[in-house]
């Protein structure tokens, strides 16, 4: 007899398990095995087509890709290897015509109307570690090519910061020294174009001080390159130039959409056979070659072995308004009439209606491009007057006095109206309008109207 709970509970589970398993053992008979019919082999699944080869094809891939991505370093590497190669395009299309009173066509003669390319440049340039270069060709100055920019520099010199050698603008004022891309009107102003040396063959070293606040750079060039940038010759054609800027003022957060900008310039030059000679014509031009509009004032050849400019320059950005001007004093030390003084100058104002505002480079101190708010023509096909694009009204006077002790080259006053509309930050519009008041050499006065349009692309 079983006396314990326990024991009674294993006896019972057996019981249960035993029925079970009797009711679930097949009933033993007689009857003869049926053979198993034989599966066709198109029945069976092959093992090598599952899994397995898709785990080959996955390992395949991966390998391509690492055989691809392995070609594309080494193409790095070897790119590397050697210098960058940029390019770059500029195009400027023109239309001029004039008006003249009798005194000025008398003066004169008869100012040319009719199309031409101001400017037709391919660039090259690039760089390898911290050596730079460009090339850069004219096709619509009177070289056919002609060489602008034409030269190879070095960056993070210690104590020079850049130094560059070749044929690029001396350092002489801010609308001399800024790209003709960035500027307002369609040509520079009087004291900029015939009295600011312009590009010259030379060596030059410039760099930033005070976190970017100011710039400095200063040079020595031949004086009298041609339009290949060669000078030679037996004169010492040579000159030494620098510029100096600093912002007073500078709004970080707005990256200048709020500055004040001041500089200085002097260069002291050497001239050609001992003499010296400045023509100006009004501010604007047909074309780079002759014919064209002709000079309204000019000395003639002065008679001296130095002379020497001295310039200051500023300009003011207080959102979509901006005032900028500059003046140069010519001090030359002419063999007839001692020390002769002629001066320069001009000033102008400009607003954007459209509430862009003009920009500026910290690491040159020069005028930088100007970008549309909404462009009227943007990247996209079909985009064409999406937006307004950018538009500038500006007023600028401009004054030459080519008059002083034995010198008597004439006086000009010129009063421009420009119009300029940015269709996006590389296509842009402009037209301009100058009424320009002339004091001929014998003192007589004429006046002169002169109307250009210009439709302007770079990259």
């Amino acid at each position: 007899m079983l006396r314990s709970p326990f024991a009674l509970a294993l006896c019972a589970v057996c019981l249960i398990c035993a029925r079970l398993g009797a009711q679930e053992r097949p009933a033993v008979t007689n009857a003869p095995v049926q053979p198993v019919e034989a599966t066709s082999p198109a029945e069976l699944v092959p093992v090598a087509d599952g899994p397995k080869d898709k785990l080959t094809e996955l390992m395949q891939r991966v390998s391509h890709l690492e055989d691809e991505l392995k070609k594309s370093k080494q193409k790095a590497a070897d790119a590397a290897k050697k210098p960058t190669l940029n390019w770059s395009f500029q195009i400027q299309a023109d239309s001029i015509w004039s008006d003249q009173d009798a005194v000025n066509r008398a003066a004169v003669g008869s100012i040319p109307d009719g199309a031409a390319f101001r400017r037709a440049r391919f660039n090259m340039f690039g760089e390898y570690g911290q050596v730079e270069y460009r090339l850069g060709l004219d096709f619509a100055l009177p070289g056919r090519p002609s060489f602008i920019d034409v030269f190879v520099g070095l960056n993070d010199v210690p104590w020079l910061g850049h130094v560059r050698a070749g044929h690029f603008f001396e350092p002489f004022g801010l609308e001399q020294y800024s790209q003709n891309r960035f500027i307002t009107f369609m040509e520079r102003s009087l004291p900029t174009e015939p009295i600011s040396p312009g590009r010259n063959t030379g060596v030059m070293a410039f760099d930033t001080y005070a976190d970017q606040r100011g710039t400095w750079a200063v040079g020595a060039f031949h004086t009298d390159s041609d339009v290949f940038g060669d000078d030679t010759g037996n004169d010492f054609r040579s000159a030494a130039t620098g510029r100096v800027t600093y912002l007073p003022w500078y709004d970080e957060a707005t990256d200048g959409r709020d500055l004040l900008h001041l500089g200085l310039a002097y260069s002291a030059r050497a001239t050609k056979g001992g003499q010296v000679r400045f023509a100006v014509r009004p501010e604007l031009r047909s074309g780079s070659a002759a014919p064209n509009v002709p000079n309204f004032v000019d000395t003639g050849a002065v008679g001296a072995g130095f002379y020497q400019l001295i310039g200051a320059e500023a300009l003011l950005i207080r959102g979509p308004f901006s005032a900028q001007g500059e003046y140069v004093l010519v001090p030359i030390d002419t063999y007839a009439s001692g020390a002769v003084y002629l001066q320069s100058w001009y000033v102008y104002g400009s607003v954007f209606l459209t509430g862009e505002n003009r920009t500026y480079r910290r690491s040159t101190g020069m005028l930088d491009r100007i970008s549309p708010r909404r462009d009227f023509v943007g990247r996209e096909s079909r985009s064409l007057g999406r937006g307004p694009g950018a538009w500038e009204l500006a007023l600028r006077l401009s004054h030459l006095d080519l008059n002083n002790g034995g010198v008597r080259g004439g006086r000009l006053t010129d009063l421009t109206a420009g119009l300029n509309w940015y269709l996006n930050p590389y296509l842009r519009i402009t037209a301009n309008y100058i009424r320009a008041f002339q004091t001929t050499r014998t003192g007589q006065h004429g006046a002169a109207d002169l109307y250009g349009v210009r439709v302007g692309f770079d990259f």
